[in-house]
């Protein structure tokens, strides 16, 4: 039997279905939350990487969902535990989430926002510093221009999105992402996060977290290691420009009205 009518036929009545999702946002922490639920003694990490990226790659997505379940465990082993598709693609495309209730059903998910110019400033930074990788396939996804340069392009002028698919500015717009979502899925079955709350109360978070997906709470001990645990941490941090100054301040002024619209939508507010 080929390997792909193996995937095909027998990983479907073998392989175990994610139970829950991280759909996003890009550059928000999630890697910091996969790895704290993947330390829970009720959650099984994946088989591969924590990003699929089954549903926001037309290349994967052709493979069929037989592969997509290859990267989780087989059910036998993960028994009564959950496992997690951690992609933080998925909140930012428009087509994903009819995919995701077509494949996975009424799934839980979770989103975790950061401050949508921040985020932008962040992902630039990681994308600028591919410039000077020595790994050719980090150079293949690098920004040579300046924060400057690139949010002008996006504001103002037409810009290549194969050569600069990017997005500093549209994948901060969560108002717009999070409504797609509600098109098909119930407001109680997307938990929304704010990363700012990991560094303000940790446990408070993760209790929250653990609630959604009906799990019982990291013990005080884990949530004493957590705090001395980092994951993903960037390197590289660059000085802000007097450039990078203004355009920070002019993004704030654009993001604004959108930001308004997340606050009344999810009826909280923050410092944003």
């Amino acid at each position: 039997m080929s390997k792909q009518l193996i995937k095909r036929v027998v990983y479907p009545v073998f392989k175990s279905k994610p139970d829950f999702l991280i759909i996003g946002a890009q550059k928000a922490g999630t890697t910091s939350l996969y790895r704290y639920l993947s330390q829970h003694p009720q959650v099984l990490e994946n088989n591969t990487w924590k990003e699929i990226h089954y549903f926001d790659k037309p290349e994967n997505y052709a493979k069929g969902f037989g592969w997509y379940l290859g990267s989780f465990p087989s059910k036998f082993k993960k028994k009564y535990k959950l496992t997690c598709d951690a992609t933080p693609c998925y909140l930012y495309f428009k087509h994903i989430p009819q995919l995701i209730k077509q494949d996975l059903g009424n799934i839980k998910m979770i989103a975790v926002l950061r401050e949508p110019v921040a985020r932008a400033y962040s992902s630039w930074q990681m994308h600028h510093s591919f410039v000077n990788s020595i790994h050719e396939n980090l150079k293949a996804i690098a920004d040579e221009r300046s924060f400057a340069e690139a949010i002008e392009q996006e504001l103002y002028l037409e810009y290549n999105t194969a050569k600069y698919p990017y997005d500093y500015i549209d994948r901060g717009k969560y108002v717009e992402q999070l409504e797609n979502y509600y098109n098909y899925f119930d407001i109680e079955s997307i938990l929304i996060l704010n990363v700012e709350e990991f560094r303000e109360n940790l446990e408070s978070v993760l209790n929250r977290v653990c609630n959604f997906l009906k799990l019982e709470n990291f013990t005080q001990d884990k949530i004493y290691d957590f705090y001395n645990q980092k994951h993903n941490v960037g390197k590289y941090k660059y000085s802000k420009t007097p450039d990078d100054e203004a355009t920070i301040e002019l993004l704030k002024k654009y993001f604004a009205p959108f930001n308004e619209k997340l606050y009344y939508i999810l009826g909280t507010r923050y410092n944003w």
